[in-house]
């Protein structure tokens, strides 16, 4: 059901997660438990035209560390891994193709790629994403977070919350987060503040994160890729760029569209962390 509230009403579904964030913490007591944070993750394809992509982040929450993934590339692996999993894609992508042409957006496809796991015990963050067809890992140090706390509150679906800046790897970060909730940790690879991060957003308004639901979770997602390329993030980040800039060309090659190219605003294109380029 979940995956039918997610497509058809995100509404629907972002005031029923808030319901269960009330229910989640009526008791006050966290230690322990398993929790999964929902954010809605909004990134900006074009600026000129107003375009914007939407994704589901699910943020795993145990007693150890946390596990952050997409959850439309969740469900498309998990789509496309099952026997028939290929035919039963190509069968929805032809569909939508043939309903609304080459802006069609209704057939399972992957958002974001990156997959982050946060030990709790550990100054790292160990990063998976990928390349077409190709998994890549490295590790992030959590200490390049300098994070510095204002005076600001506000109320989030019922927590107060704290504002926080950052610098981080290219962009200046506002975020809001909540000392109500004891997790340090966010979306991402948001964490080191003394509370759950509910919302964030850089200054260029290109990309911004905001939870949308908290609930107990009896059957944590687990990383599903195998052991991926070992490298260093200012490699990765380069090399992704250069497939993200043919990566329409390629397309239309691979599955016969001639969906056109966006040569108008290419920042998308320098990611969440523009410092590559520098």
């Amino acid at each position: 059901m979940l995956i039918f509230l997610i497509e058809n009403d995100m509404r629907r579904l972002k005031i029923f997660l808030i319901i269960l964030m009330d229910i989640a913490f009526s008791s006050g007591n966290v230690t322990g438990a398993n929790y999964r944070a929902v954010y809605d993750f909004e990134y900006t394809k074009d600026s000129i035209n107003s375009i914007k992509g939407e994704d589901i982040l699910y943020l795993e929450i145990s007693k150890n560390s946390s596990f952050c993934f997409s959850y439309y590339t969740y469900y498309t692996d998990s789509l496309t891994n099952t026997p028939n999993g290929w035919a039963v894609w190509r069968k929805l992508f032809s569909a939508a193709i043939a309903k609304d042409g080459t802006n069609a957006t209704s057939f399972p496809h992957k958002r974001s790629t990156f997959m982050v796991t946060k030990r709790y015990t550990s100054d790292t963050l160990c990063i998976k994403d990928m390349i077409d067809n190709d998994v890549y890992e490295y590790i992030a140090s959590k200490n390049e977070f300098h994070w510095q706390l204002c005076d600001s509150t506000k109320t989030i679906n019922g927590f107060e919350a704290h504002k926080a800046i950052c610098s981080y790897h290219g962009r200046d970060w506002t975020v809001w987060f909540s000392s109500d909730i004891p997790f340090s940790d966010g979306p991402w690879v948001f964490c080191g503040l003394p509370g759950l991060i509910l919302e964030a957003q850089d200054k260029d308004n290109l990309f911004s994160f905001r939870l949308v639901g908290l609930m107990s979770n009896q059957e944590p997602k687990k990383d599903w890729l195998g052991s991926g390329k070992k490298t260093d993030r200012i490699s990765f980040l380069k090399k992704k760029y250069k497939y993200l800039e043919n990566l329409t060309s390629i397309f239309n090659a691979e599955m016969g569209t001639n969906i056109p190219e966006n040569k108008n605003d290419t920042r998308y294109l320098d990611g969440l962390e523009p410092d590559f380029k520098q």
